[in-house]
């Protein structure tokens, strides 16, 4: 009624709403209009091109209302979800040039979330486009039937309709506003010729294409355009849509050459795919391409500014970047895995749900066997699925993968041991439920689930013997199904609404394709790519209303890489929303992204023109810090905790006396920067899970110091105050004797993380009583503002340039001993009296605000290159 235009009295008067139910409808609109709408950042080729979409007459639209309505009362989105849709879609469309301009060739690249809504954005985008008079759309959607598929049902229905009169879809459009379809939402519905009429690219009807990406099927298509009259060709806007963009997208052969450059002796075509994509935008005059993807490594890292003397240029985004908002509820890597937070030095925390397969299970899956971590996700996803049906929901689809191998044969012999372990399970609980089974469930209902519910949602909380009835049914409805291109089998969730599967696969998982009712993920397969992994983030994905029931059994070391990667994805939007504010363009300024030291940012061929910079790192109001150890590598450890703790105690014992002592330990102010330097050239950082670069942080002492900065330097031991006789001490050979020990423990969900290892007020160790007030002040107003500012953070805004802070923390390897059943934490170690339990330094360097100029981190970077940003 809102969206009719209907006033909030008027509404709340009508007697559709029964009056009990009145106060909540009118606190429901309340807070709808008070969301607050996070906007979609852009940066544009053109930031001061008139908005075109202004001179349209939406009140003639039908496409994009039909839709909006549908979303509305047919998905029951709310108005914020809308709203948000809205914005960022006409966001794009004002990137788009008016379909009446006579000649455009418009580049541009959407930046979504994984599994967050981007075929709800590109759809609405297609809409809006159609009303505005954009006449052909092809949909690139993967590079299998399945997902072309899927999404060619998605389009039919929200955009086309169906002329049987199905309800849940939108009406079917008027005579003379229907689309021209030349594809199909069956398996085999690719563009065929015989399907397509060239009449219909003359008419004013839109024409739409869902074609995958695929050499034959474009080749066919191109030949039928080339048949079509060039007049046609020549004036009809064309707009093509890529979803999945940095897959088989991305030239991963071409020759590189600019516009003005000889021809090349050697030249090499792109490759198929993208040569065919570039060479279909040149049928047209009126042309413009939009790319979408969750990993835009591969896609900013396309040469800027080649020339093909066949195709034109490559795929850069040029004209356009939009970064998506997040989803209100979305629940993504970081959180799942949680990431580290720079501007606080912290570690946000992910959801409690991950569980860690040990080395010693994966190779009992190598062996034929089933290991006990895949036994214990096999019982949460019946746990998991007969909680949904108690809440409610028992005929919502329910899904588990497993993921070990991209091999056909191994996911086929996995397969049967599921099948055979999941239907002794089935048959445990029909007939013999008192033996052990129904222990084994409760158990873990009560240890596994209950606490993660009851931290988040406690009206969700419920006793297992009140989920015990649904068990059964969800025990009797599941189905192991081997999902790749040799079994045939697939998840087709529009045909079997209801599904209950246990998903074995491989690719055809992890691009695109929806895993609806996604409860259980056991993934264990190893990529050392950032755009790989992060595709299996469809497989903990949006999760809204159950993400406390979602359980992600993984290794440890991917565990980590996602919250790394977390990190990454946080670190480029940043960078956009720094951009859009500079008004800086995709062709002034190109993406940086950070590498990570054992991962790579995507396939070789695919960054072949990117460069590799390695230039010195800007610490300026940082605080860097030793979190992660090689906690999953005792040997490695042991050592690399034996050398720091030589190298403390040698750094510590030429310090001389300390200026002074407190209870945390003693303090030594006026050290030289050359002694700092030197004890960071012998303290060890592990190779593979490096979070800080010592060698970059000494060439920044260095190169500030000739500056005049990080030229005094205090150095203080920040060890538990009053002793904890299990924690224990440790004998750094000081004047005051041994140091009481802290506790770190690790958190579960990352086993080589501690998360931080400063606690608040540290940092302000080294300040005296005037900056102390200086610092508070700053808290204090921060607090007013509404906002956050630790009191560390305050430290370093106050603290003069020419003092540096180091910071050594004594770690018990009994960290974490009172630590019992589920969270986010653990304790450091498993078994605290193994010989290869050490106790650790932790380390935290604390740098003030630099006065002189900064340089910044080393990224890859495409031809089009990256630059600070005054």
């Amino acid at each position: 009624m809102l969206d009719l235009g209907h006033s909030l009295p008027l509404i709340m008067e009508s007697p559709f709403i029964p009056p009990e139910h009145r106060e909540f409808v009118r606190a429901e609109l309340a807070r709808d209009e008070s969301f607050p709408l996070a906007p979609a950042r852009t940066l544009a080729g053109d930031p001061f091109r008139p908005d075109w979409t202004q001179g349209c007459d939406r009140s003639t639209w039908y496409y994009w209302p039909t839709l909006r309505q549908y979303l509305l009362s047919v998905k029951g989105w709310g108005l914020p979800a809308l709203r948000s849709l809205d914005d960022a879609s006409d966001r794009i469309l004002r990137q788009l040039v008016a379909p009446s301009e006579e000649r455009f060739d418009v580049r541009g690249l959407v930046l979504g979330f994984v599994q967050s809504g981007k075929t709800a954005n590109y759809t609405a985008l297609i809409a809006k486009a159609a009303d505005a008079g954009y006449r052909l759309v092809i949909v690139l959607s993967g590079i299998d039937n399945g997902l072309r598929r899927q999404t060619n049902i998605r389009l039919k229905r929200e955009l086309v309709g169906y002329a049987d009169g199905r309800t849940d879809v939108v009406h079917l459009p008027p005579i003379g506003r229907q689309w021209h379809e030349f594809t199909r939402d069956d398996l085999n519905g690719d563009f065929q010729p015989g399907f397509a009429n060239h009449a219909a690219l003359q008419g004013s009807q839109p024409v739409l294409l869902v074609v995958k990406k695929n050499g034959p099927v474009l080749r066919r298509l191109m030949r039928w355009l080339d048949a079509a009259p060039a007049d046609v060709r020549r004036t009809l806007p064309f707009l093509l849509i890529d979803d999945e963009a940095d897959q088989a997208s991305v030239d991963t052969r071409g020759t590189y050459q600019g516009e003005d450059d000889p021809p090349d002796p050697d030249y090499e075509p792109p490759s198929v795919i993208n040569g065919l994509i570039r060479d279909l935008l040149l049928r047209f005059e009126r042309r413009a391409y939009v790319a979408y993807t969750a990993t835009p490594f591969a896609n900013v890292l396309i040469p800027h500014d080649t020339a093909d003397p066949r195709v034109g240029n490559d795929l850069y985004p040029k004209d356009f970047i939009v970064d998506l908002p997040k989803p209100d509820g979305y629940f993504g890597a970081e959180e799942f895995f949680g990431r580290l937070d720079t501007a606080s030095g912290t570690h946000v925390d992910g959801l409690d749900v991950i569980r860690h397969v040990p080395d010693q299970d994966l190779v009992q899956l190598q062996q034929g066997q089933v290991p006990g971590t895949l036994d214990a996700a096999i019982l949460d996803f019946v746990l998991a699925g007969a909680a949904r049906a108690h809440r409610g929901q028992p005929d919502a689809p329910a899904t588990m993968l497993i993921h070990t191998s991209q091999l056909v044969v191994v996911q086929a012999n996995l397969k049967r041991l599921v099948g055979d372990r999941f239907a002794e399970l089935r048959d445990e609980w029909r007939y013999h439920r008192a033996h052990s089974i129904r222990d084994r469930l409760r158990t873990r209902w009560e240890q596994e689930f209950r606490p993660v519910t009851r931290s988040r949602h406690l009206d969700r909380d419920a006793t297992f013997e009140d989920i015990e009835p649904c068990i059964g049914p969800f025990f009797e409805a599941v189905q192991v199904r081997e999902i790749n291109s040799a079994t045939g089998e697939v998840l087709d969730y529009e045909r079997e609404p209801t599904l209950k599967a246990i998903a074995i696969g491989g690719n055809r998982l992890s691009r695109g394709l929806t895993l609806e009712g996604l409860l259980v993920s056991f993934f264990v397969r190893r990529s050392v790519m950032y755009d790989t992994l992060m595709q299996m983030g469809r497989w903990f994905g949006f999760r809204r209303g159950y993400e406390d029931l979602t359980r992600i059994h993984t290794s440890a070391e991917l565990a980590s890489w996602f919250s790394d990667l977390a990190f990454v994805e946080h670190r480029l939007r940043e960078d956009i929303q720094v951009y859009e504010d500079q008004g800086l363009t995709p062709y002034e300024l190109g993406m940086r992204i950070w590498q990570h030291p054992t991962m790579q940012v995507t396939a070789p061929l695919k960054r072949r023109f990117a460069s590799s910079t390695t230039i010195a790192q800007s610490y300026s109001l940082a605080c860097e810090q030793t979190f992660k150890f090689p906690l999953s590598r005792p040997n490695d450890l042991a050592v690399q905790a034996e050398a720091n703790r030589i190298a403390v105690r040698t750094f510590l014992g030429g310090l001389g006396a300390p200026s002074r002592t407190r209870d945390k330990g003693p303090i030594w102010s006026g050290v030289t920067a050359a002694a700092v330097i030197e004890f960071l050239q012998s303290f060890r950082i592990d190779e593979q899970l490096r979070n800080v670069s010592l060698p970059l942080i000494q060439a920044y002492i260095e190169r500030l110091g000739e500056q005049g900065e990080l030229v005094q330097w205090t150095v203080a031991v920040c060890g538990r105050e009053s002793h904890d006789p299990r924690l224990g001490h440790a004998d750094w050979a000081l004047p005051g004797g041994p140091i009481a020990q802290i506790s770190r423990s690790r958190l579960r969900n990352n086993s080589d993380s501690v998360g931080v290892i400063t606690s608040p007020g540290d940092e302000a160790t080294d300040l005296d009583g005037q900056l102390q007030i200086q610092a508070q002040a700053i808290v204090d107003a921060a607090r007013r503002a509404a906002k956050t500012k630790s009191e560390n953070s305050a430290a370093r805004e106050v603290r003069p340039a020419t003092n540096g802070l180091v910071l050594l923390y004594p770690i018990s390897r009994h960290s974490g001993y009172d630590i019992t059943g589920p969270g986010s934490r653990r304790p450091l170690f498993d078994d605290a009296r193994s010989p290869l339990a050490r106790d650790l330094v932790g380390l935290a360097i604390s740098f003030p605000k630099s006065n002189a100029p900064q340089t910044v981190e080393a990224f890859l970077e495409g031809t089009s290159r990256w630059r600070p940003v005054e």
